[in-house]
């Protein structure tokens, strides 16, 4: 498992620009959860002081020019939606790097199946913040190939997925909940609510 301390953390929000810190007791406090899934796992805390902590916020300081990577695809249709206005809540998230192989051309109620193994659907927050978190400290471009599903929902009735992080930047798109395909899966987030 790859586990960030808050510190960490701080440095690279620095080096996307994003302001958001951690109280010298959060510092403490949030020390590495202890996973028993550790493979292909990724986990980082994020502060309490979450304001802006949002896809919009994180799309107006990073933009959309695939030659300053990490940057989003320029694909407006989420702008007005409220899911990206959402800050990430406060407390480790613990993800799965890449989609797990079962879930793998499933629609998005193949997530009701993560529930007995304590995982769920990250948001859409969440696996960006991994993502280009991952990015700015090691310059790797997870779910290059691949979508996950999240936990927003969009207007029309439409399952956020992110992923495609590739040159042109991160894809955020919105499907019906039947929709499948070979590119699309689930980066399972671990459940555990005592980390929260």
């Amino acid at each position: 498992m790859i586990s960030w301390p808050a510190e960490e953390v701080e440095r690279r929000f620095a080096l996307l620009g994003l302001p958001n810190r951690f109280t010298p007791q959060e510092k403490v406090t949030l020390t590495t959860p202890g996973v028993a899934e550790a493979e292909g796992v990724i986990a980082f805390p994020t502060p309490l002081a979450s304001a802006g902590l949002n896809i919009l916020n994180l799309r107006k300081i990073l933009g959309t020019d695939p030659s300053k990577q990490p940057a989003f695809f320029d694909h407006p249709w989420y702008l007005e939606e409220s899911f990206a206005q959402v800050d990430c809540p406060a407390g480790w998230h613990i993800l799965h790097s890449s989609v797990l192989p079962d879930s793998i051309s499933q629609p998005i109620h193949y997530a009701s199946s993560l529930m007995s193994r304590a995982l769920a659907l990250p948001s859409a927050m969440e696996v960006t913040l991994m993502l280009f978190l991952n990015y700015v400290g090691s310059g790797e471009q997870l779910l290059l190939k691949k979508h996950t599903w999240c936990s927003d929902r969009a207007s029309l009735n439409r399952c956020v997925t992110v992923g495609a992080f590739g040159r042109n930047g991160l894809f955020i798109s919105g499907h019906p909940a039947e929709f499948a395909s070979r590119g699309l899966g689930i980066c399972a987030k671990i459940r555990n609510e005592s980390l929260a």
